[in-house]
């Protein structure tokens, strides 16, 4: 199943603490993101459009040449949904499918892409994401102060990529306007549209970089650091 990859780039990374947005921390002499797109690449993904600030353009293109695999880049926006709104304008006409994935969660196994896209073919859903269970009690607060503890049996993680219908997320994203920055994954999008949106179950690996911890977790995953 030949889908395009959408790779979301464009973020400052500020929760890292580190002087370059965090896709471009490298590790092992290479970026985040190139770890990330190699990945995909040796999971059979193809095709790429990765979706960055212009200004690391020439950087990426040299440390992603030497992968083999047919990459576009486009100027990311303001907001995330600016940067996948530009990402979807460089897709083909063609393009029935496209997954949307974070630059920085770069341990994504073939097993988890080949159920999504699997899950995708069956054709009941709009989008399929990936899921996991919660393992600790769920807590809502306000002001220091639990407000309720929430039944965890049904609530689930959610990761990337997002294999979304082209067509429906497209329609979805124009329903909702300027409401699309509040939200938090792309396929709450679809959601709010009443558009299904089916699931798989994820992976702990395929984690996304958000502070030091889990820049130090990946270093140890990748055998870089005790």
């Amino acid at each position: 199943m030949d889908i395009p990859y959408i790779i979301v780039a464009g973020g400052k990374g500020i929760r890292m603490g580190a002087n370059l947005p965090k896709q471009y921390i490298e590790i092992n002499g290479k970026p985040i993101i190139y770890h990330t797109i190699s990945n995909l690449v040796k999971a059979g993904i193809k095709r790429f459009i990765v979706v960055i600030d212009i200004s690391y353009i020439k950087y990426l293109k040299k440390v992603l040449n030497t992968l083999s695999a047919d990459i576009k880049y486009v100027a990311g926006g303001q907001e995330r949904i600016d940067s996948v709104m530009n990402g979807l304008k460089a897709l083909d006409e063609k393009d029935e499918f496209v997954a949307i994935h974070d630059s920085v969660r770069p341990l994504i196994s073939k097993k988890l892409i080949n159920s999504l896209h699997a899950k995708m073919l069956e054709g009941t859903f709009s989008g399929v994401i990936p899921a996991l269970r919660m393992k600790d009690t769920i807590k809502v607060t306000t002001g220091g102060v639990i407000d309720k503890t929430l039944v965890r049996t049904n609530l689930r993680r959610i990761g990337t990529p997002q294999v979304v219908k082209v067509k429906d997320f497209l329609l979805a994203i124009n329903k909702i306007g300027e409401d699309t920055v509040s939200l938090t994954d792309d396929a709450s999008i679809l959601e709010l549209n009443d558009y299904l949106v089916g699931i798989v179950e994820g992976e702990e690996e395929a984690f996304k970089i958000t502070d030091a911890y889990d820049l130090k977790i990946f270093k140890i995953l990748l055998g870089v650091e005790k």
